[in-house]
């Protein structure tokens, strides 16, 4: 594409690529001088310049060096989102695009949308699990990549087939302007708990940077909002430029308290089928899925999913009320419903014909601590048997939430077994400390193992016939954050079959 094409005015200089890493400029690449939150792109024009970049997008003065257009903007942001929109064909606008934000809920959500979708229209799916279409899959490098990453992504599922596509959108993409650009028709709102204030500093801050994929939206598009989620409900329905449904439960949402963590033993207010434009009610719950009557239009349909926990519906009925909305119909969906395809490291159980429960699950959050132990807490009810969990907390991360992590899985646990998680550069036992003074406020005994897989094997072996054993907080990610950057990581999933195999079980 010509440069001439992307800023009028400017020469007719053949552009071959866009880049915002100096390292990965090649002859012909255009090069944006982005002003981050560590190292300003300014400062890398001459690396750009010596790598063959044809042209370089400046907002300050540089070293300019001949043979090298420079384009000075105003807002580089603004001009980033329109170039990249711009030199990738616009693929958004050819598509259907769904995006979901919230704190908890975003793969599990958008991952059912691809899934489901599909049936209807091929779907693809851009999050922290993977970049994925039709039967390709890579790992992602971030939940909300930049704005290049996330337009060429769009691209490619478009030249692949995809006439839509699934994505999750961050607080930090979103408060980066990484998705400003992309033509979303659907945004899709899970829930709001504490969790970022690391970057964002404040809840208000937090929710202010979620609402910014709502006020984006376009006329024509539809906002999902999550009916029972008191804190964030009339914040959305008042920045919306479009119309807005929402979704909710007979049994409401945990609230939560101004900081964003959750209320112990609160619940919302529930609605009705008159006040929730997609509500579910009877709800029965299963160690292998639920059922329960959605309501909507007037009409009621009987559910039948493999999906469990009450937090998971409001995933689904999130996830049916996007796609409805988008012109799926509820007769073609419901039925694929009873078996929707695992949702890798969400609610991901591990099976070596053990007599006990094992969940591999993402949950980072209180809130999702609060959820997933809840859920645990459903069938050592049923069973009779004990929770054990295993855990860390990740280095340079939100250092407030540790000790209440500790205290929710400490009400929950029999025995918690901390250990590493994304330690950075801290010392992974000084964070498990501050986990354990909230597991010591609930008297729950506790461990400190620093190899993630040996403390998930010890978890394990704690385990009697009737318990639940979690291994939280890295989901199915395959890679662990060190001081020096990531190393691989076999997965949770696979440490709890190490460990099972270990013991003796092994699936026949």
């Amino acid at each position: 594409m010509l440069l001439s094409e992307l800023f009028p005015g400017q020469p007719d200089v053949e552009i071959s690529g866009l880049t915002l890493d100096s390292r990965t400029v090649k002859p012909g690449y255009m090069f944006f001088c982005i002003k981050g939150y560590e190292l300003d792109g300014h400062r890398f024009a001459a690396s750009a310049a010596e790598n063959g970049a044809a042209a370089i997008v400046i907002t300050d003065d540089v070293d300019e060096k001949p043979g090298v257009t420079y384009v000075r903007v105003d807002d580089m942001n603004a001009e980033l989102n329109r170039v990249c929109d711009l030199f990738y064909g616009q693929p958004s606008r050819r598509m259907t695009v769904f995006g979901a934000t919230g704190t908890n809920g975003k793969s599990t959500m958008t991952s059912v949308i691809a899934d489901i979708y599909s049936h209807y229209r091929p779907c693809g799916y851009m999050g922290t699990i993977a970049i994925r279409y039709g039967n390709y899959s890579r790992v992602a490098n971030l939940t909300t990549p930049d704005q290049v990453e996330t337009h060429a992504n769009l691209r490619e599922m478009l030249d692949h087939g995809m006439q839509a596509v699934s994505m999750e959108v961050s607080s930090q993409g979103l408060d980066r302007g990484r998705v400003d650009s992309v033509d979303f028709d659907c945004a899709v709102f899970t829930n709001l708990t504490h969790d970022h204030l690391d970057y964002h500093k404040t809840m208000a801050n937090y929710f202010e940077a979620k609402k910014r994929l709502f006020r984006n939206l376009k006329p024509s598009a539809v906002a999902v909002l999550n009916a029972d989620d008191e804190i964030s409900i009339q914040g959305l329905k008042d920045c919306c430029p479009c119309r807005y449904v929402t979704y909710g439960t007979d049994q409401g949402e945990s609230e939560t308290d101004e900081n964003g963590y959750p209320i112990e033993g609160s619940h919302s207010a529930p609605g009705t089928p008159e006040t929730v434009d997609y509500f579910g009610k009877d709800i029965s719950q299963r160690p292998d899925g639920c059922s329960f009557i959605l309501c909507h239009g007037g009409k009621e349909y009987p559910v039948q999913t493999n999906m469990s926990a009450l937090y998971n519906i409001y995933n689904l009925l999130g996830a049916i009320a996007a796609m409805h909305e988008c012109g799926m119909p509820l007769k073609q969906m419901i039925p694929l419903l009873s078996d929707i395809p695992q949702v890798d490291g969400r609610m991901d159980r591990v099976d070596e014909g053990q007599p006990f429960t094992v969940v591999v699950d993402y949950a980072h959050t209180p809130d999702g601590y609060e959820k997933i132990f809840s859920y645990a807490k459903e069938i050592t009810d049923a069973s009779g048997g004990h929770i054990y969990a295993a855990f860390g907390c990740p280095g340079r991360r939100d250092v407030a939430k540790r000790p209440v992590m500790g205290r929710i899985a400490g009400e929950f646990c029999t025995e918690v077994v901390l250990t590493s998680q994304d330690p950075r550069d801290a010392d992974p036992s000084e964070i498990a400390s501050e986990i354990a003074e909230g597991v010591k406020q609930t008297g729950c005994r506790y461990s400190f193992v620093t190899d993630r897989a040996e403390g998930i094997a010890k978890a394990i072996s704690l385990a009697s016939p009737g318990d639940v054993v979690l291994t939280l907080g890295k989901g199915a990610e395959t890679y662990m954050y060190y001081e020096e950057g990531r190393r691989p990581w076999m997965t949770d999933k696979e440490a709890a079959r190490r460990a099972l195999k270990e013991l003796g079980y092994e699936k026949k």
